[in-house]
């Protein structure tokens, strides 16, 4: 579940990129967490938590895409594979720990 989120994310985050120019980087996250959220139906219980949630992928996609690109990645285009590379790249959360 967590991979198709992230390759979502991955295409909401460029989307918001081509899309929304001229707009904050909040602004883009923001519009990127709603279609996110718009688009995926999680189980009740876990409603209370949703937007947080994407909203971290939402951070990870972009840190890697920063990395990948130099901060300037709004004509990037990937293909499925490196999509699913991408994702797998990132962290799920729940094998994120903090350190102390």
């Amino acid at each position: 579940m967590f991979e198709q989120i992230k390759i979502w994310t991955i295409e909401q985050v460029l989307w918001a990129e081509k899309n929304l120019k001229g707009k904050s980087g909040a602004e883009k996250k923001a519009a990127v967490v709603k279609k996110l959220d718009d688009m995926i139906t999680l189980p009740s219980y876990f409603e209370w938590v949703d937007d947080i949630l994407l909203s971290w992928f939402v951070d990870k996609v972009c840190d890697k895409l920063n990395s990948i690109t130099g901060h300037n990645f709004g004509d990037l285009i990937l293909s499925e594979k490196r999509e699913r590379e991408l994702a797998e790249e990132i962290a799920d959360p729940e094998q994120t720990k903090e350190v102390s």
